[in-house]
């Protein structure tokens, strides 16, 4: 009896502190949030050091503590990001941001994989396709990571939808062209026409499937749940349906929930249009504020674990593969820096030029791309994976870094112009005077010289 009071009083303990632990993350999120304007450290940074201290260096717990519901976790997670940002795109700034954010996707991706692959041949053993694979598993940005940092910045609205998009389909570029490599071990063959068809038509069914269930469940959701005040769960049920049913099908479901999102949350801006009022009639259309705020607060919610999960992750083992991982990731944001300075517009302020200059960390789809060699037991499987975690590591680090970098600077510029703007008006001050006093004596000295 005593042995079992023992171990039941260490379970309840155990149980207790866990408990507390996520009551405290998710109140030290929202502070860390709200304290951004002043500490300049984003919040993402702050997560993945508590994972860190928590799994590498402690090893309180690990992800295999978890078994396979880490995996179910970070997939919900990601579908509840891309949903809810989804509802928050207005489709005017989408229109206007589409082209710009598929040019640079392209070539931020295709100039990132090639580095990484020239970078690995050159500084390991590796054979060309297994460098190939890691330089597209990790030539993307994470929609995880880039979409809450972004939402810190308060960015202008096209420069936070250019990097909302390309996090979205460089997503569909890194899976894609992975998976077209990794079948490339087994026939010794990669055909490139049929990837480009397979990136085309993930992407338009993609969309199309996820805008039609926009519609459909827009209508459902007026005219059988208007009236009831506990259904806004629904619809989070239906993206993690839409996302798997894409999946089965062979379609992108990130891109899907992503377009079921942005329909969802743009009808209410079309409520005159002719098409919508005969489809909808009498019902009131678009997201009322109480569901944008919920879905606001459960992806808030969800990111904070994800990040602490996310640092529990990462392995820090073999010195010279984070050395290796260290470069490849200082090579790709010193060419993304350079490469964004000519493709983003001149029109774009400062600030949000620099800051899409330097968003690109890595995350989700680079860490599960990176472990699928080992588990297939592929050539140097290990060492893709543990190149690939510190990447991930070493772009979120340094991506963070940039941020408090650049907030500063943007600080001391607006400083200077404030301080420029005050020396302007005292100058154009003590010009009136001058020239009030020249008015006024110049007559009275005529006056003297007729007298």
């Amino acid at each position: 009896d005593l042995l079992f009071i023992h171990f039941y009083n260490q379970y309840i303990m155990s149980i207790t502190s866990a408990i507390i632990f996520m009551g405290s993350l998710i109140f030290l999120a929202h502070l860390c949030n709200n304290l951004f304007e002043y500490t300049k450290i984003p919040t993402v940074l702050i997560l993945i050091i508590i994972g860190i201290l928590i799994g590498p260096i402690l090893s309180l717990a690990t992800p295999e503590n978890f078994g396979s519901l880490g995996s179910v976790f970070t997939t919900i997670t990601l579908i509840v990001i891309l949903f809810e940002s989804g509802t928050g795109l207005r489709l005017s700034s989408l229109k206007a941001s589409i082209g710009s954010a598929t040019i640079v996707t392209i070539v931020n991706f295709i100039v990132s994989a090639t580095v990484v692959t020239l970078l690995l041949m050159l500084t390991t053993q590796f054979d060309w396709r297994s460098a190939l694979y890691l330089g597209f598993a990790i030539g993307g940005t994470s929609s995880a990571v880039v979409i809450p940092m972004v939402r810190q910045l308060h960015l202008g609205e096209k420069s936070q939808t250019i990097l909302f998009l390309e996090s979205a389909l460089s997503d569909v570029l890194c899976l894609i062209l992975s998976l077209a490599i990794l079948s490339s071990f087994e026939s010794d063959a990669v055909s490139f026409s049929s990837i480009g068809l397979s990136i085309l038509l993930s992407l338009t069914l993609a969309l199309l499937f996820g805008a039609a269930l926009g519609l459909i469940w827009s209508y459902i959701q007026q005219a059988l749940f208007g009236n009831l005040s506990n259904f806004m769960f629904t619809s989070f049920a239906l993206a993690f349906i839409l996302y798997g049913v894409c999946d089965l099908i062979g379609l992108n479901g990130g891109i899907a929930v992503l377009s079921f999102g942005i329909i969802l949350g743009n009808l209410e801006y079309y409520s005159e249009n002719k098409i919508i009022k005969k489809i909808f009639r009498q019902y009131q259309v678009g997201l009322k504020t109480n569901e944008r705020n919920f879905f606001s607060e459960i992806g808030f919610i969800l990111q904070t674990y994800f990040f602490v999960y996310v640092g529990m992750s990462l392995k820090f083992g073999n010195i010279r593969l984070l050395a290796i991982g260290a470069i490849i990731t200082a090579a790709i944001f010193a060419l993304r820096h350079f490469i964004n300075r000519w493709l983003i517009s001149k029109n774009t302020p400062k600030f949000d030029k620099r800051i899409v200059g330097i968003m690109t960390p890595k995350g989700l789809v680079a860490a599960v791309l990176a472990s699928i060699p080992l588990q297939m037991g592929l050539p140097f499987g290990e060492e893709i994976q543990d190149i690939a975690y510190a990447v991930v590591f070493f772009s979120i680090v340094l991506c963070s870094i940039m941020v408090i970098i650049e907030k500063n600077k943007q600080k001391r510029e607006e400083k200077e112009e404030e301080e420029e703007e005050t020396e302007i008006i005292n100058t154009d001050e003590n010009t009136d005077d001058v020239e009030y006093e020249t008015v006024i004596m110049h007559p009275t000295q005529e006056e003297e010289e007729k007298e």
